[in-house]
C-alpha cells in the first residue's frame, strides 16, 4: 500500500509542536537535548526533571543574546552564524537522548542529527509537512507525524518506537 501526503498548509502557530513535545518527554524521560533554534522548545524542555544537559544552537546574533539570558544552568546557547558549519556546530557532548530541529539548514540537521543520537533515541522536527524534508525523513524507519502533520518524531529504534505508538495520531506519508 503505498502513503500519499495530503495536502498541508503551513501550521497555525510557531509553537504548535508544544503538546507533542510534552509527550514525548513523559515518554522518553530523555537526560540530553540537543536543538537546533532555541525558545519555546528550550523553555518546555527546562521544566521536566529527568532532563539534566541542553544545548541548544542558534544562528542569530540577536536570538542568541535573548535566549542566552533567559535560560537556566541546565541550558548552554552557541552562537553559529556560518550556515554551513551550523549543523556540525560543537556542543558539550557528541551524542544525545533527543536532538530537536527547528532552526535553520533542517535538512542538513536531520542528516547529522542521526549520527548524534544515542541508541534509542528520537529526532523531533518541526513544520515536517515541507516536502523539502520528506526524502531525509524517510530514511528513518519509524515515523509519528502529529499536530495535523507539522511535527513528525523520527526513530530507527524499535523498542523505542513501540513506545512512541500512543502519538500517532494520523498517517500522512
Amino acid at each position: 500500500m503505498m502513503l500519499v501526503q495530503k495536502n498541508i498548509e503551513t501550521a497555525s502557530r510557531w509553537d504548535s509542536f508544544d503538546h507533542t513535545l510534552k509527550e514525548v518527554l513523559k515518554i522518553m524521560n530523555p537526560r540530553t537535548i540537543l536543538e537546533y533554534g532555541p525558545g519555546t522548545s528550550t523553555k518546555i524542555f527546562m521544566e521536566y526533571s529527568s532532563v539534566e544537559l541542553i544545548d541548544s544552537i542558534e544562528h542569530n546574533s540577536a536570538w542568541y543574546g535573548k535566549y542566552k539570558n533567559e535560560m537556566n544552568d541546565k541550558v548552554k546557547v552557541y552562537l553559529q552564524p556560518n550556515m554551513q558549519l551550523y549543523p556540525e556546530t560543537t556542543t558539550r557532548l557528541d551524542k544525545y537522548d533527543i536532538v530537536f530541529v527547528d532552526g535553520r539548514e533542517r535538512d542538513k540537521c536531520l542528516y547529522v542529527s542521526r549520527i548524534r543520537l544515542n541508541d534509542g533515541g528520537v529526532v523531533m522536527l518541526h513544520d515536517a509537512e515541507r516536502m523539502a524534508y520528506k526524502e531525509m525523513i524517510d530514511t528513518f524507519k519509524y515515523k509519528f507525524y502529529t499536530d495535523q502533520g507539522h511535527t513528525v518524531t523520527l526513530t530507527d529504534s524499535l523498542e523505542t518506537s513501540l513506545k512512541l505508538k500512543s502519538l500517532e495520531e494520523d498517517r500522512l506519508w
